[in-house]
């Protein structure tokens, strides 16, 4: 197949083309400069578009700028989605985030939540993933995580009793690879097999990364916790902020019974990460 795949550089697209092309697929991936989602100029995609079987949507930015989200994640990927069914693309699969609808109030999840809506509405055959917490070198979010498991003593919100269902890099890049070439449509959770709070989770890493005990762990009170997320939204643009905690509470959990079916296999578990 011919497969034109957007942010084949980044974290979660990376591994998905290189697992697409050992399958023997030809992949295109237009650089940044070459197509900026931001900054989007659609007529340099014609040559893309025309000679595509599917294409995969693996852009995703984490910001402060509700405006920036908005155009990555859902008008940008809208107008692509519009243009590809005009150009008789059959396939579509969308990588969004765990928990992402449209009436979302954490803008991270409000406009991915948009842009799926719009896919799915474009007439494409559209499969729309959505993946929990990720696990894997190269993650923002994922290397934040291991450096803090390093820690002795975790000073985390509420105790870090906050539920995750983490799934391995590996495991999205190949469920995403299989929705490119197969037929199965609509949302589906990419979850791990395992269930576990963030404290847990720190702890898994800290014992199969770090090779150290279990950490001790401080819970910091919901307005402390509000008032350094706050502190921390512009350094960190978004990454650390008072919106990352509104989702740490909601949690990120969801059967990943169909996920496995996907795969051939059950996904793999937190507990084996890093081993």
């Amino acid at each position: 197949m011919n497969i034109l795949l957007f942010g084949g550089s980044g974290f979660i697209g990376a591994p998905t083309a290189r697992l697409l092309q050992q399958q023997g697929h030809q992949v295109n991936m237009p650089s940044s400069r070459e197509f900026n989602f931001l900054q989007p100029d659609f007529t340099r995609l014609t040559g893309y578009l025309k000679s595509a079987d599917a294409v995969i949507n693996a852009v995703g930015i984490m910001s402060r700028h509700r405006s920036v989200l908005e155009t990555v994640h859902h008008h940008t990927p809208a107008k692509l989605a519009h243009l590809a069914a005009e150009h008789g693309v059959p396939r579509w699969v969308q990588l969004s985030a765990l928990g992402a609808a449209a009436d979302h109030p954490v803008p991270f999840l409000g406009s991915k939540g948009r842009g799926d809506y719009a896919v799915a509405g474009s007439g494409l055959s559209t499969a729309i993933a959505q993946p929990s917490v990720v696990f894997g070198r190269g993650g923002a979010s994922c290397e934040l995580f291991i450096r803090l498991a390093r820690l002795p003593l975790l000073c985390l919100p509420e105790g870090g009793r906050f539920a995750l269902q983490p799934v391995h890099l590996d495991d999205v890049a190949e469920g995403l690879a299989k929705l490119a070439v197969g037929t199965a449509g609509g949302c589906m959770p990419f979850t791990g097999s395992q269930t576990c709070t963030l404290a847990g989770y720190l702890n898994l890493l800290r014992r199969n990364l770090h090779r150290k005990p279990p950490a001790r762990i401080f819970s910091l009170p919901r307005p402390v916790a509000e008032w350094g997320a706050a502190l921390a939204e512009v350094p960190s643009n978004g990454l650390l902020s008072r919106d990352s905690l509104r989702l740490l509470r909601a949690g990120s959990t969801a059967d990943c019974a169909g996920f496995a079916a996907l795969l051939g296999r059950p996904p793999q578990s937190a507990e084996d990460f890093g081993r």
